[in-house]
């Protein structure tokens, strides 16, 4: 007869490997506090601009962090040009504030110049060694989107490019078209400001570009749009629908 504790060692060690990995974490400190924070949410660089400035602050009181920063294209592949963060590396130390430029290389007269470009800026912190033991360390990284916007389409804030989009419905969704050159994010989405659509985080819709967001159980003609300015604030706009296309209400005057 065959020995059944040989064919299956590893069933058998499992309950016991997860047991110990268990006890293990119980004994373990996890230090994932964020201490290095930007001073904004995106980053806009006008093409008629030689570079831009990012201010870091550790909000440490105690320890110095050392900030990785670094750029990425549209695809998250990391890249040098045409735009590179200098320093790619530094120190900061404990309640200090430092900076990053974004500094545009010669490859940059290759970007499109009838629409913007899409990078993402990163900065990842890494903690000095901690003196505890038994502690893992999370080098925590933040992300925030770079548009590079060329001088031919520079933003006239007097006109609100965003409530340009274009909204049309099909069933339970909306069939979303941005006509202008810039990226248009949305941040929310809901029936007539009730919270935002089950499954519905954030859409980005590209220049020109057109997006589908699901409306889940919802077919009435009354939707609350969230839009990011280039400032990071969000500006709630309704929009009326017909039996397809929807039209965007004039904003409420300030009392």
């Amino acid at each position: 007869m065959k020995d059944l504790n040989n064919m299956m060692p590893i069933r058998k060690n499992q309950p016991i490997n997860k047991a110990l990995v268990g006890i293990a974490l119980l004994f373990t400190s996890i230090v994932s506090e964020a201490a290095i924070n930007l001073d904004r949410t995106r980053i806009i660089f006008n093409g008629n601009d030689k570079s831009a400035s990012i201010i870091l602050q550790n909000q440490s009181k105690t320890s110095p962090y050392l900030a990785q920063s670094w750029l990425e294209n549209a695809a998250g592949q990391k890249i040098d040009s045409p735009l590179v963060a200098l320093p790619p590396m530094q120190r900061i130390d404990a309640g200090q504030k430092s900076q990053v430029r974004i500094m545009k290389l010669p490859d940059a007269e290759k970007l499109a110049t009838d629409r913007e470009t899409l990078f993402y800026f990163n900065v990842r912190e890494v903690p000095p060694k901690s003196e505890m033991t038994n502690v893992v360390q999370i080098a925590i990284q933040n992300r925030v989107k770079l548009f590079y916007r060329p001088t031919a389409i520079k933003a006239d804030y007097n006109e609100i490019w965003q409530e340009k989009l274009q909204l049309s419905k099909q069933g339970e969704s909306l069939k979303i078209h941005n006509p202008t050159p810039y990226y248009i994010t949305l941040g929310y989405l809901s029936q007539d400001n009730r919270g935002n659509f089950p499954g519905f985080d954030s859409l980005m819709i590209a220049p020109f570009g057109t997006e589908i967001a699901k409306t889940p159980g919802y077919r009435g003609n009354r939707y609350s749009v969230g839009y990011m300015d280039d400032f990071g604030g969000m500006v709630i706009r309704i929009f009326n629908c017909s039996a397809v296309d929807c039209q965007i209400l004039p904003a409420e005057k300030k009392k």
